[in-house]
Order: structure tokens, then sequence, then C-alpha cells
């Protein structure tokens, strides 16, 4: 991750501007950014953030209490997290994962996005696009984009994406496109504007919370006769507690968050 939010500045040590993750432990995990003069507080103590300055990433500091924490550099996941701006649901990492694969996300990649929310799917797509790709992203609501512009220009990625307060059910603005991810109520409005969008063999990935809604898209897309590889998937993610006395799974974990329906465009 380039360091951030708000622009680049040293890989390797810690300089104002920058932003750091501060690990105590492995529930108090915090992104900040570090300016002279300010503090940062928690339950487990304090540190002014000229203590930060010039100390290389993967340093041990001391809280005021006397608790250590680790100097990192925030990962996009951190950011995600911890470090940005929420005002919907949002997609979790452990499907966007699933969509970069499906969708075969490489640099140069030039990608549809409709229903942006906060634009942490937004982020993740134009990260894996690079400065070489586009991310074409839809959002009906004003508000809702606005937040995913401040996101997105913290992270520093806002160039890589054209985001467009427009209800994209009625037409999008692109052709030959590489793939698609949406999230909204009804995908299956959006089948028309895919096949006009995408180049033939690009794939969709479509985000539904409920099963009735991926049932019905699945319906569409069988009835409309330019999609194969039609697929169904929810992903749940585990944890395990770490010490070495008690290996075992976490009493809690992320289970459902939704379906991914994934599907191929081919010519008529």
């Amino acid at each position: 991750m380039p360091q951030v939010l708000g622009g680049k500045c040293c890989r390797d040590i810690v300089c104002e501007g920058c932003y750091v993750l501060l690990v105590v432990d492995e529930r108090r995990r915090y992104v900040l950014r570090v300016r002279r003069g300010a503090w940062f507080g928690s339950d487990r103590g304090s540190i002014k953030h000229d203590e930060l300055l010039g100390l290389p990433y993967g340093s041990w500091v001391r809280l005021s209490s006397g608790a250590r924490a680790a100097v990192l550099q925030p990962r996009l996941v951190d950011f995600m997290e911890r470090g940005l701006r929420r005002r919907s649901q949002v997609i979790y990492p452990k499907d966007h994962g699933m969509i970069l694969m499906l969708l075969d996300v490489e640099p140069g990649a030039r990608l549809l996005e409709v229903g942006v929310g906060s634009g942490f799917t937004t982020a993740v797509l134009a990260r894996a696009v690079g400065p070489g790709g586009r991310v074409y992203s839809y959002e009906i609501r004003g508000d809702m984009a606005e937040v995913a512009r401040s996101n997105l220009e913290a992270l520093g990625l806002l160039d890589r994406v054209e985001l467009k307060v427009r209800d994209a059910r009625l037409g999008v603005d692109e052709r030959g496109l590489d793939g698609a991810v949406v999230d909204m109520p009804d995908p299956w409005a959006l089948l028309p504007v895919l096949e006009e969008a995408l180049r033939p063999g690009a794939g969709a990935v479509f985000f539904t919370p409920a099963a009735n809604q991926a049932g019905r898209l699945l319906s569409a897309l069988k009835a409309r006769g330019r999609w194969v590889e039609l697929r169904m998937l929810e992903l749940l993610a585990r944890d395990y507690e770490t010490r070495g006395d008690a290996l075992r799974p976490k009493t809690t974990m992320i289970a459902h968050t939704g379906y991914l329906v994934y599907a191929r465009l081919i010519t008529e």
C-alpha cells in the first residue's frame, strides 16, 4: 500500500503525514495519521505522535501505560476495517478475493462497477487494475458517491476511477469492458446494459444478500440465453485462536454476508 490516505511518503520510516497501524493486541488495532504535536490515546495508554516520527516500520513503541504497540504500514484491508468512512453495508474482504479471481482482474483491465456504496469494492478493483487500468463506477445516490469519492481520494486511488452519479439501468457510456461487479437490489434489470457494455467472454459478478434475489437473477440469466458458466457461491471465514495452549476455532466468525453469482457473456 503506498503511504497514503492523502499522498505518497516514505515506505521505510514514519514521517509527518504518513498513516500508521498501531497494533497493541488482537482487539486494539488503530489507523492514525501522524502529525507533529498530536497525541494518540486508548484504554491501554497514550503516545505523542512525535515519538513515532523517524521510526522504521516494524518497530515497537511503548505507550504511557507501559504496553507495547507495533508500528506497521497499513494495508488496504486495515483502512477498510479501521480508517475509511462507511455509510452503507459493504462487501467483505473474504468476498473481494473471490471476485478478483472470478473476473481474472489484471493490471490494465477496464471494469464496470454498479452500486458503489462507500467505495470499498471500488478501492479493491482500482488497486487491482493498476495505474494503467480504469474502473467505471455508477452510483444512483449522490451522498454515497461523495463518501466513496472521499475514501478513494484518501487512498490515492481516485485517479483510476470514473465515478458517475447515474442510474446504470438506463445505460452506461462504456463498451468493450473486461468485467463487471454489480451490487444492487434488482441486478436482473441490468442484464441488457451489461450485454452492451461487456466484451464477449467477459465475466460479471453479482453480489446479493438474499437467496431469493440470487434465484431470480439465475433464472433471468438463463432466460436471456447469452450467459454461460453460471455459478453461485457463499463464502464463510472462520478465524482460529492462535494461542499455543488453545488452538481452536474462535467462538465468533464472519458467516453469511451475501451470495456471489457469476456468469460470462457470449455473443448472440
